[in-house]
């Protein structure tokens, strides 16, 4: 009878002990919660740190589309090309080297890469190169929006075109310049490098230095989309931006050409891949060897649409990989 007696006891004071250390003693559990949060960078102070990431993958293909950039980005949700390729295909003075480029070069890549529709087009600058698919893709693939720098090619009839529907409000247009950002989806977005007040406006006298120069961020990757920005601008972006135009991926300038990628500029992005967007060099003697160079004795390893076909990024923001159609 006194064991039981004992027992009952030992149980009712430990019973007492454990409410009383819930009530005075154990912290709410919210208040741990808010004290853990006050500790953690400002990008981590979620309930679930991996929140920060974006949801999926992105895949950011750049296609093979003869001499011209187009570059598209899919993430499951929403498709966005940044250029859309030239609307003609190009030849040899003696007709007898062709790009394969052309709408139906971008047609079949783009069917390729099962697009149905695509939200926003942003058009680096007016070149045929770059905005000669503009009028088709965006009646084609119901584009919402089109977005551009403002800088119009007098000489180009789609150029003139594009900017007066643009200028009069339709396609949500926005005109970019350094210091907007495109916000695509959580910590998914396009940071606007140029064109700024920062630049020469000599430089403007070039088209290609109009180019919209802009740093993609998902989660940790980045990759800087250059358009055909020269050297001018390579050299003012390293002047103003330094070590924060560090990317894991570079698309290079002007298709390659020697009027890019000087060496101050390859040595402030850092890039582990460089991707090269052109056609035939017995056209357009593109890429320069010069160029070339430079990336290899950098250690950066060269890609181009010409010799490997699209060539496709996926990245789920911590890693990416990278992969060529041919």
């Amino acid at each position: 009878m006194k064991k039981i007696k004992l027992i009952c006891q030992i149980v009712a004071a430990f019973v007492i002990a454990l409410f009383a250390y819930n009530i005075f003693y154990q912290p709410h559990s919210e208040s741990v919660k808010a004290q853990v949060k006050q500790k953690l960078p400002a990008v981590l102070q979620q309930e679930d740190a991996g929140k920060g990431l974006p949801e999926g993958k992105l895949r950011i293909t750049m296609l093979n589309i003869g001499q011209g950039d187009a570059l598209l980005l899919q993430d499951g949700k929403q498709t966005v090309m940044v250029d859309v390729g030239d609307s003609r295909a190009r030849r040899s003075k003696d007709g007898k080297v062709s790009d394969n480029g052309g709408k139906d070069a971008l047609v079949k890549a783009l069917d390729k890469a099962g697009v149905k529709s695509i939200n926003t087009v942003i058009v680096t600058h007016h070149h045929s190169d770059h905005m000669g698919n503009i009028m088709y893709v965006r009646g084609k693939y119901s584009v919402k929006n089109i977005y551009d720098s403002g800088y119009p090619n007098n000489n180009f009839a789609a150029s003139v075109k594009l900017h007066e529907d643009l200028r009069a409000g339709m396609y949500n247009n926005r005109v970019l310049k350094a210091g907007d950002t495109v916000k695509l989806g959580r910590n998914y977005y396009l940071e606007v490098l140029a064109p700024g007040d920062f630049l020469d406006k000599r430089l403007y006298k070039n088209i290609n230095n109009t180019s919209l120069v802009m740093m993609l961020h998902y989660g940790d990757f980045k990759m800087l989309l250059t358009g055909d920005a020269e050297k001018g601008v390579e050299g003012a972006l390293v002047q103003k931006y330094g070590s924060k135009l560090q990317a894991d991926v570079l698309k290079v300038g002007h298709h390659g050409s020697q009027t890019s990628s000087i060496w101050q500029f390859v040595q402030a992005v850092k890039p582990k891949y460089a991707l090269i967007s052109c056609g035939p060099f017995e056209i357009f003697h593109h890429p320069n060897k010069d160029v070339l160079g430079r990336l290899k004795q950098s250690g950066v390893k060269a890609l181009t649409t010409f010799d490997h076909g699209s060539i496709t990024v996926t990245t789920d923001g911590k890693s990416f990989d990278v992969q060529t159609e041919r």
